[in-house]
């Protein structure tokens, strides 16, 4: 019980000294504390006012789709009719307006615009230095509800709404550009399909020309039935004059004139059929035997023909889309709430500064008190020890 009294009176005898300890030395913590109050004002007040002004604005949405989009649309459609819907990858997107609102090209392009080496006082030589700066004097934000916001701050008042402005522009610029680029290359390839679609199909044709002037082949399926029906009627006369062959023959036997007029007869159907089958003419310019790879290779050609236009009949459209993307004009950002001139500085924020300042001045004095009498304690209880240590020897 003594013990704890004791501990508590050497805690309370602590905090009485220290706050006798402040007290004491209450002059130089007031002097220190008014010197960081007064330099943190005289600072604040050489420090210069920026301010800032920021431009509000969304990416255009598109009524409909480009070719090539509608394009994908219908390829996956298909797909789908195929079965083939759990596909892996996302929806595929365009550029990422982040992207160009951050590029070193637009920053470069305003930092030039507006002379900022000089602003900042920085050399032309030290460009990554001026696009450091720049860069912490610009905030980019996507917000979640869609739009972009593009934040500059800058010393001088009557143009950072100009700047902030001249950012959206600059980066729509840059946005035509690149879709324009893309456009033209897109369109350059295409057109460099359609020639050699155009070659092929030339060649095709040809080959079809050639192959149908050759055999007489020209509507392979209508031909086919023709034939079909025409041959069938000379396999049924066959088989029909065979069976009254049978029948004279077995009426009035083998040696009758009309049995073997009847004979006669079969052997000269017989003939035509061995002749429709192995000699052309029947059929076209062909022996009705080869009528299937004849047939195939007319069809082959065909497919090929067919192919090749349908290809060509989905790059034409295309194509167009590609002309309409280089020549018209786009605005890949529309400006909602335009940049204006601010009423306000944005910083220097002088009063938290200030206070600021003060505060960390008045707990550095305190700080500096308890050192040096730390010190000093420190210094005493040595040099007792040692002379406690001299007695003792």
């Amino acid at each position: 019980m003594e013990t704890n009294n004791i501990h508590t009176d050497i805690k309370n005898f602590d905090g009485v000294f220290y706050i006798a300890l402040l007290i004491k030395h209450k002059i130089f913590i007031l002097i220190v504390t008014a010197i960081s109050c007064i330099a943190s004002v005289i600072i604040t007040l050489i420090m210069p006012n920026w301010y800032s002004a920021t431009v509000n604005a969304v990416p255009p949405k598109k009524a409909i789709g480009s070719l090539f989009e509608n394009a994908m649309s219908n390829i996956s459609s298909t797909l789908r009719e195929f079965g083939l819907t759990k596909l892996k990858g996302g929806q595929v997107e365009g550029y990422s307006y982040l992207v160009l609102l951050n590029s070193r090209t637009v920053k470069d392009s305003m930092i030039q615009r507006y002379n900022l080496a000089k602003e900042y006082e920085i050399p032309d030589s030290l460009h990554t230095e001026i696009l450091q700066e720049f860069e912490n004097n610009i905030e980019i934000e996507f917000e979640s509800e869609g739009n972009y916001s593009i934040t500059v701050t800058d010393k001088k008042r009557n143009r950072v709404a100009d700047m902030a402005n001249t950012y959206i522009n600059i980066t729509n610029s840059l946005a035509e550009k690149i879709l324009h680029t893309e456009a033209t290359k897109s369109k350059e390839y295409i057109e460099n399909r359609l020639n050699t679609i155009d070659a092929t199909i030339k060649v095709i044709a040809d080959s079809l020309q050639k192959f149908s002037r050759k055999t007489f082949l020209f509507s392979p399926m209508d031909q086919a039935s023709s034939i079909s029906s025409a041959y069938a009627d000379i396999k049924a006369e066959l088989i029909q004059q065979e069976i009254m062959h049978e029948l004279l023959k077995n009426k009035y036997g083998e040696n009758d004139p009309y049995t073997q007029i009847q004979k006669d007869l079969i052997a000269k159907i017989r003939n035509k059929v061995s002749e429709v089958e192995s000699k052309p003419g029947f059929a076209g310019n062909f022996p009705l035997k080869n009528a299937t790879s004849v047939g195939l290779e007319y069809l082959r050609l065909y497919a090929e023909y067919e192919t090749f236009s349908k290809v060509k009949g989905f790059l034409q459209p295309m194509l167009e889309d590609a002309r309409l993307d280089e020549s018209r004009q786009t605005m890949s950002l529309v400006v909602v709430d335009p940049a204006v001139k601010p009423d306000k500085k944005s910083k220097p924020k002088r009063s938290i500064i200030v206070l600021g300042a003060t505060f960390g001045g008045f707990a550095l004095s305190i700080l500096l008190v308890l050192l040096v009498n730390g010190y000093y304690n420190l210094k005493n209880n040595y040099k007792s020890f040692i002379d406690n240590s001299k007695n003792k020897v």
